[in-house]
């Protein structure tokens, strides 16, 4: 209960933040004085304002949400491709270079949507993370199959993840200091990636280099009930 009271608080503010600013710049262009470009700007913030308040209840939903769809056979570049598209488009992703290598063209039983959304989570956590870097903020993703399984290692090279999360780093909730996030992106992720016979896990994290890999089986995702309650993680 008490988690949940602290999401609620976080969530409230969150929401009270960006209908302010919304609310602030909509006054804002009602005035003659502005020029083209203000206003511009202006609809910007609004625009990004209504995309965090959407993302936010978007997740919500996820994470409250039951029962699967069914999986079907998709190419995994066509996923990863997409999720790539999606961050590049996102605010916070349109100033970080990122780029896919070469990706398998494997097939794989998948939920394409929620995998391209466990990417995507992926994918905006290190953007927003290599904004913080002290070089050209960077993103990488690298596609490996071995046998029956799948990695998708998502590199960026931020500052590193605080040793005082790593621990608690998948459950619901947790964030590192973010002014619009609510906690969910790994716990979607990773939840996601069980229900497809893998997980997700914090390779590494350092000044300069954290990597975390998404993996999946190809052909024989686990029943929910065979699924381990924990997956692999990064100890310090």
């Amino acid at each position: 209960m008490a988690a949940i009271g602290m999401m609620a608080c976080s969530i409230s503010h969150d929401m009270r933040h960006s209908l302010s600013a919304i609310y602030a710049n909509a006054e804002f262009l009602e005035r003659r004085d502005r020029c083209a470009s203000e206003r511009a700007d202006l609809l910007l913030e609004i625009q990004e304002a209504a995309l965090a308040m959407t993302e936010r209840i978007d997740s919500l939903l996820q994470f409250g949400r039951s029962g699967r769809r069914p999986l079907v056979p998709e190419c995994i570049s066509f996923v990863v491709d997409e999720a790539v598209a999606a961050v590049k488009s996102h605010p916070d992703g349109r100033n970080v270079s990122v780029s896919a290598g070469m990706v398998p063209s494997t097939k794989a039983v998948i939920d394409a949507r929620n995998l391209e959304s466990a990417l995507f989570n992926l994918l905006l956590n290190a953007c927003q993370a290599a904004t913080r870097s002290t070089h050209v903020p960077e993103v990488k993703v690298q596609v490996t199959e071995a046998d029956e399984r799948i990695d998708i290692t998502i590199l960026d090279n931020g500052p590193g993840i605080p040793g005082s999360i790593r621990k608690t780093l998948f459950d619901p909730f947790v964030t590192a200091g973010k002014l619009n996030g609510t906690g969910l992106g790994l716990t979607l992720a990773r939840r996601i990636a069980e229900e497809h016979g893998g997980g997700v896990c914090l390779v590494e994290s350092n000044p300069g280099r954290t990597a975390f890999t998404l993996s999946l089986m190809k052909n024989r995702p686990l029943p929910l009930d065979d699924l381990k309650i924990g997956s692999p993680s990064f100890e310090a």
